[in-house]
């Protein structure tokens, strides 16, 4: 009987701890938040939004915030909108786009991004949300890509791996780069047993590529030729560089990628083969 009476006080006692933790929990998670929403607020209030306006942003700041996306960037997107002069409508349409992506289980912070250094460099609300929506859908179709490859065998190692492999192949989509051709590269990282890392900087480069001038097709041509000749990612981003130096001496960016071709995809012809290791492109990150 004793016995019996213990096992309850034990089960009532985990109970209770339970219940604590369940309502101290919100304080501990959510204090910065609030903070953050309390920032909002002020800011809000000293905006020439009228209080109707001001309670409707504050309402979608919050369930921003409640959706997941950084409060950070939920007070620097409210904070620089007003600056600019954004009305309520607008501020909520980007905030909107971040609460979207967020739910779709998708990388948010390029999207963010793209919203805030909008609002930064004065470019034009409507051509903000527009750029920002383009480059979420484009997120949406580099997810399933990624996804492929990473069950095809080519396994993240680290957390926040494949979510920069999406944001590459989302880049490179932007750029015009064919997905199939992303499949390919991707089926050329898998062949050789390669890190998902290689393929992101694959996908990073074919989009600096493509970015700088040469047609889509060539540069993914040219990064698949890299993969599957050997490169590493210090490579791609050797082979970016030189190709980049090229172009800045008035070499158009379709023949310094044949002269690539000829020259460097043989493993150390003419200082570019795998390994090189002529150091860190960065720039076309």
């Amino acid at each position: 009987m004793k016995r019996m009476n213990m096992i309850r006080i034990v089960q009532m006692g985990l109970g209770l701890l339970c219940l604590l933790l369940l309502v101290a929990l919100p304080s501990w998670t959510f204090a910065a938040d609030n903070g953050r929403l309390e920032s909002i607020n002020r800011i809000l209030q000293s905006s020439s939004l009228s209080k109707a306006e001001q309670t409707e942003v504050h309402a979608k700041a919050a369930a921003a915030i409640n959706a997941g996306v950084p409060a950070e960037d939920v007070e620097i997107i409210v904070s620089r909108s007003v600056k600019r002069g954004a009305d309520a409508g607008t501020i909520n349409r980007f905030l909107d786009t971040g609460i979207s992506t967020r739910q779709k289980g998708l990388p948010v912070a390029p999207v963010l991004d793209r919203i805030e250094q909008g609002l930064s460099k004065g470019v034009p609300f409507d051509r903000i949300a527009t750029a920002a929506q383009q480059l979420a859908s484009k997120i949406a179709a580099a997810q399933p890509i990624v996804d492929d490859l990473i069950r095809g065998g080519v396994k993240p190692k680290q957390k926040n791996e494949r979510e920069a492999a999406i944001e590459a192949t989302a880049r490179a989509l932007e750029k015009s780069v064919p997905p199939e051709d992303l499949k390919k590269m991707g089926d050329a990282v898998r062949e050789r047993k390669g890190p998902l890392p290689l393929f992101t900087s694959a996908a990073n480069t074919a989009a600096y590529f493509a970015g700088s001038g040469m047609s889509a097709k060539t540069s993914s041509g040219l990064v698949q030729n890299a993969v599957e000749n050997g490169y590493s990612e210090r490579d791609m981003d050797s082979m970016a560089r030189q190709i980049s130096d090229q172009m800045m001496h008035g070499m158009r960016p379709e023949d310094a990628a044949m002269q690539m071709q000829r020259q460097g995809m043989q493993g150390g012809r003419g200082g570019m083969g795998p390994g090189s290791g002529m150091g860190g492109m960065g720039g076309h990150r």
